[in-house]
């Protein structure tokens, strides 16, 4: 759900002020952060990848709420910053889809009981075309997260979904992940900014190792790319400030969030580097961009059986890359490194070249213990069912395929 895999901005009443102005190099800035949930305007367009929740069969004996009907299983949510502020779940099926956990109730005040929390969220479970697996969604479910010193909640929105494979009992794991972040504004040096941040573990504490962003609020379409991949960074890395004309780029560099994530500090700081200098690694296109691409490419088989048959015939080895429809590097590597001109005359010169669905290759994912996309394996046919020779998982850029398959 690379997709999914944020930070800030939907119309805030906060106009721009003097709040956390920056008057020289270190100066500490504290701006106010307020929560922000989806709805008509900007919203991050990433997420964390979800967070598993594990749920247990509820006792038989137990009286479930109105409407539950068994299966029916529990967990509880580890969000906030201790045991007290966890918040149980309940998921059942319903009489009209008594093969799924399709609806979920949530203890939002803790008391142990479903059945006084409001109404149930009830999903219509969807079959996936390409898998066959049964998704039950529930979307925007509001919590609310308890906080000490001072006491006080503060609201925090997650998307939950759970997955049965066809044919398959309903599973033991939901899962979820944040759906709300924080934003505010502030001016830094005389320069209006935007700032924004967003929870990247579905704990809802805020800490080093979530997102930030800081950019110009003159910058074009800001309030949506304040909350974009493009601008968010974990804390462990600096803001800029572009500043008119030649003058250098303020730097802003992180230094703590408040745990329920109403205001974050960062200071001005004297580095010297520019944004476009402290983002150039980001960019993992920049060494494939001026290479020549192939006239000649490498063919794909999708079936395993055949491409070891092939290569056993031709004395080659077999090139497998595992990938899904939804995996954002396998797109990348398919449009940048397949089609580069050196990896394609290598991969012709010694492979057979099988691509398998990690989605649907269930059988393949477990055989070669893939645990994540893309994953590549080269395998030798001739000990029969091909026996693994290298393997490697995560974006290769053309450098380390060509260094692979030397």
């Amino acid at each position: 759900m690379l997709l999914h895999r944020v930070l800030v901005i939907l119309a805030l009443a906060i106009p721009f002020s003097q709040i956390g102005q920056a008057a020289q190099s270190s100066a500490t800035i504290t701006v106010p952060l307020t929560y922000n949930a989806p709805g008509a305007g900007p919203r991050p367009n990433f997420s964390p990848k979800g967070t598993q929740v594990t749920l247990a069969e509820v006792p038989a004996g137990q009286a479930l709420p109105a409407g539950a009907v068994r299966p029916a299983k529990h967990g509880r949510l580890q969000v906030g910053p201790n045991r007290q502020s966890w918040i149980p779940v309940l998921v059942t099926s319903t009489a009209a889809h008594p093969e799924d956990l399709n609806q979920l109730f949530v203890d939002h005040n803790r008391n142990g009981n479903f059945a006084d929390d409001g109404p149930a969220s009830v999903a219509t479970p969807s079959q996936n075309e390409k898998t066959r697996a049964w998704w039950s969604s529930f979307s925007a479910i509001e919590l609310r997260v308890q906080f000490a010193e001072p006491d006080h909640t503060e609201p925090y929105i997650v998307n939950f979904w759970i997955v049965r494979e066809d044919a398959a009992p309903p599973p033991d794991i939901i899962r979820y992940s944040r759906g709300s972040w924080r934003s505010g504004t502030v001016t830094v040096n005389g320069i209006p900014a935007l700032v924004a941040a967003m929870d990247g573990n579905n704990d809802a504490l805020y800490g080093r190792g979530d997102s930030w962003s800081v950019i110009p609020a003159s910058a074009e379409n800001a309030a949506t790319a304040v909350l974009s991949l493009k601008e968010a960074r974990d804390t462990s890395r600096l803001m800029f400030l572009e500043q008119a004309g030649t003058a250098p780029d303020i730097v802003l560099e992180f230094r703590s969030f408040t745990k329920d994530g109403s205001a974050i500090e960062f200071a001005v700081v004297d580095r010297p580097v520019s944004k476009a200098e402290d983002r150039l690694p980001d960019d993992m296109l920049a060494d494939e961009r001026p290479r020549p691409r192939t006239r000649t490419p490498f063919s794909w088989s999708h079936d395993l059986d055949t491409a070891l048959a092939q290569a056993r015939a031709s004395g080659k080895r077999v090139f497998i890359d595992f990938e899904t429809t939804w995996c954002g590097p396998c797109k990348t590597m398919d449009d940048w490194i397949w089609t580069d001109a050196e990896v394609a005359a290598a991969l012709n010169a010694g492979y057979v070249g099988v691509k398998l669905d990690g989605d649907i290759e269930k059988a393949h994912v477990k055989r070669f213990e893939v645990a994540g996309y893309p994953t590549m394996v080269i395998v030798d046919p001739r000990s029969g069912a091909g026996a693994v020779v290298k393997k490697v998982s995560g974006y290769q850029s053309s450098a380390q395929i060509l260094a692979l398959l030397k």
